[in-house]
C-alpha cells in the first residue's frame, strides 16, 4: 500500500524535489474549470511546456473554438485553422510549431466553431486522434462554460483537471463543471488545481470546500494537485507570447506547474495509461457528439 503521508506530498509539492525528467509515456488532458479567467490556459500552457521541455511529443487543441487565444500566448499567427481542417484541408497542414509545442489552432470570432453541431464535435475528435499518433502528450485548453461542445472534449480525455481560484464565482462554476461531468457524461474522477493562491492555506482551503461540496452532491472524486501562486510573471510571458517555463522557468508560478505536471503523472490512474496513443481518449462520441 502506497504510504499515505508521501501521497499527501506529492498532492501539495512538498518534499524532496522530483527528479528532473518525467516519466516517459501517453497522455491525454483536458483542462477545465467553467469560469473564464481563472486561468485555464496557463496552466494548460505550462503543462504542455513542462512535457515538452523534458523530450516528450507534444500537441495542444485550442478547445475555445470560437474566442481562441492560444496562438496569441504561443506567439504564433497561424494561416489556417480547425475549421479548414473540418472544411477538408488536411489536418498536418493546420497544425503550427512554436517553443516545442505543437498547436492546432482554432479561429477567434469564428460562429461556426462557436456554434459546433455534434457532427463536428465528432469529426474534430476523429481529426485530433488521428494527430494523435505521431504525439506522446495531447492537451485541450477547453473553453469556458458547461455547454455541450466544453463538455464533450473535458470529458473526452483520459483525464480531466479543473481549474479553481480563490474567486468565489469560481468555485460555483468550478462544481457546475464538475456536475456536468459527472452527471451527463459519466466522468468518475477529477484532479484539481489550485491557481492564483498566496499561500498553501489559501489552497487547502479552496481545494477542502469544493472537495466536501463535490463529495455530498456529486458522484465524482477529486484529486488535489499542488498549487500554483499568484505570480506577476504569467502576465509577463503571455504578454510577450512566450509559454512561462520558457520566459521565466524560476519563477514561482512556474516552478508549481512543474510540480503540477509531476504530481499528474504520479497520480493519474493506472487504467488510462497504456502504449497505444489510441487509448487516449476517455469513451467514444456519438454522432451527436454526446457520450453514450
Amino acid at each position: 500500500m502506497t504510504d499515505q503521508a508521501a501521497s499527501l506530498r506529492v498532492i501539495r509539492g512538498e518534499g524532496r524535489e522530483p527528479t528532473t525528467t518525467l516519466r516517459r509515456r501517453e497522455r491525454a488532458i483536458a483542462v477545465t474549470g467553467g469560469k473564464g479567467g481563472v486561468g485555464k490556459s496557463t496552466i494548460a500552457i505550462g503543462l504542455a511546456a513542462a512535457y515538452a521541455r523534458d523530450g516528450s511529443r507534444t500537441l495542444m487543441v485550442d478547445a475555445d473554438f470560437g474566442m481562441a487565444d492560444l496562438n496569441l500566448l504561443l506567439g504564433v499567427a497561424p494561416t489556417l485553422s480547425l475549421l479548414d481542417a473540418l472544411d477538408g484541408t488536411p489536418i498536418e497542414d493546420v497544425v503550427v510549431t512554436a517553443h516545442g509545442i505543437a498547436l492546432l489552432p482554432a479561429l477567434n470570432g469564428s460562429y461556426a466553431l462557436a456554434m459546433m453541431s455534434g457532427a463536428a464535435r465528432r469529426r474534430t475528435l476523429e481529426l485530433v486522434e488521428q494527430l494523435s499518433r505521431r504525439f506522446d502528450t495531447i492537451v485541450l485548453d477547453v473553453a469556458a462554460g458547461i455547454g455541450a461542445t466544453q463538455a464533450t472534449f473535458a470529458a473526452a480525455a483520459a483525464d480531466t483537471v479543473v481549474v479553481v481560484n480563490p474567486e468565489p464565482l469560481s468555485m460555483a462554476d468550478a462544481y457546475a463543471c464538475l456536475k456536468v461531468l459527472a452527471g451527463h457524461h459519466g466522468v468518475r474522477h477529477a484532479f484539481v488545481v489550485p491557481n492564483r493562491v498566496t499561500s498553501q492555506a489559501q489552497a487547502d482551503d479552496i481545494v477542502g470546500r469544493l472537495v466536501t461540496l463535490v463529495s455530498r452532491f456529486l458522484d465524482i472524486h477529486l484529486t488535489p494537485l499542488p498549487p500554483v501562486p499568484c505570480d506577476p510573471a504569467v502576465s509577463e510571458s503571455a504578454h510577450r507570447g512566450v509559454p512561462l517555463l520558457c520566459h521565466r522557468p524560476d519563477a514561482p508560478a512556474a516552478r508549481g506547474i512543474v510540480r503540477v505536471a509531476r504530481a499528474l503523472d504520479a497520480l493519474a490512474a493506472p487504467d488510462a495509461r497504456t502504449d497505444s496513443t489510441r487509448s487516449f481518449w476517455r469513451r467514444h462520441i456519438t454522432a451527436s457528439g454526446e457520450t453514450p
